[in-house]
């Protein structure tokens, strides 16, 4: 699968795309951390940074319009599943996200696709995200997360909170802009 994928070129990143990439991976890893704080757990969901705007069509007022530089969050809905109890496949909920990312690509700088993943050679989870910009690079950063500890105790203690490890960069992989 891995022959198929474009070039990753984030060595050739302009400043600028640099500087965009790490305002979604901030985000992404924001709202991820949020999300854990406040229910526990997240569904794969995206950061998408806005195309500065046409002059000309900023002119003409429209309230739809985002301004440049404004972030996006996107998500899809999980597939039904026909046995209630049966889990949600992130995989498809990702695979949804790029197509649905791929359909507004000339609306968007950068994207960050992020997801919970277990790191297996440490039993953890962690935070995922995948960011791209539509210069051609592509970034991975991976934070791992210990939950607080269930027991009554825990919770009225510093032991009761969240612990978030310092995010680490991995090589990114370019699903958007691909061509």
């Amino acid at each position: 699968m891995t022959e198929n994928l474009p070039e990753n070129r984030i060595a050739e990143l302009s400043p600028s795309a640099i500087e965009d990439l790490d305002r979604v991976v901030g985000t992404a890893i924001g709202v991820a951390r949020e999300q854990l704080e406040s229910v526990g757990a997240f569904l794969p969901f995206g950061i998408a940074l806005q195309k500065p705007a046409d002059p000309a069509a900023s002119a003409s007022e429209d309230d739809d319009a985002a301004p440049a530089g404004e972030l996006r969050l996107l998500a899809v809905q999980p597939t039904e599943a026909e046995d209630d109890e049966a889990d949600i496949d992130a995989d498809e909920m990702l695979a949804d996200l790029v197509a649905l990312i791929r359909q507004q690509e000339e609306a968007f700088l950068a994207v960050a696709l992020v997801s919970d993943v277990t790191l297996l050679n440490e039993d953890r989870d962690a935070i995922h995200v995948n960011a791209e910009h539509r210069e051609g690079g592509a970034a991975g950063v991976v934070s791992a997360y210990t939950p607080p500890a269930d027991d009554s105790a825990a919770e009225e203690s510093a032991a009761g909170s969240w612990t978030f490890d310092a995010p680490q960069t991995e090589t990114g992989v370019r699903l958007v802009w691909v061509d």
